[in-house]
């Protein structure tokens, strides 16, 4: 019984140690008022990393924040990028 106890404070105070930094770190940062994603093709003939530098000029000049950016995959190869800026 006492063994029993003892494993579930110790989960307890793990889980509130894991928790605790990221409500935190959720406090300090900016909540966004409009989030967009635009999506870039890789075989355009241009160059996704040209593509991706213009854009992020682009979205800057108009007062964006650079947020995520995630590869579109299939079969090992690069479809493009979903691109995420908020403001």
């Amino acid at each position: 019984m006492l063994r029993l106890i003892t494993a579930m404070l110790t989960g307890l105070i793990l889980a509130a140690t894991l928790v605790a930094p990221a409500e935190a770190r959720d406090k300090d940062k900016p909540k966004a008022e409009k989030v967009t994603t635009v999506y870039l093709g890789a075989h355009t003939g241009r160059g996704i990393e040209r593509e991706i530098n213009e854009l992020h000029a682009k979205m800057e000049r108009e007062g964006w924040r650079f947020a995520q950016m995630v590869p579109h995959m299939e079969n090992s190869d690069t479809e493009g990028v979903w691109v995420t800026y908020v403001r």
